[in-house]
């Protein structure tokens, strides 16, 4: 619970899965995020991350200091999200 900074680089959720499965390992990192409250910094590095930075980032406990989206293409959505 006190990692600061945390780097999903190269991270894959396994593109071949059908959509539900993919929606289901979102909510699954997004979980997971949320268990860490002193998380400041993040680097999402993933294609797969485009169009569901708001189910990603929706469980954070506490405003992120710093997020690198290196790869991320971002859509409409995602910047309104921001």
């Amino acid at each position: 619970p006190e990692l600061r900074s945390l780097k999903l680089q190269d991270f894959n959720l396994n593109e071949r899965r059908s959509t539900p499965e993919l929606a289901i390992g979102i909510r699954c990192v997004a979980t997971k995020l949320g268990m860490l409250p002193g998380l400041r910094e993040l680097t999402l590095r993933s294609t797969l991350f485009s169009r569901n930075l708001h189910q990603i980032l929706c469980d954070l406990q506490a405003p992120l200091e710093s997020l690198e989206l290196p790869c991320c293409s971002l859509v409409p959505d995602d910047l309104t999200f921001l």
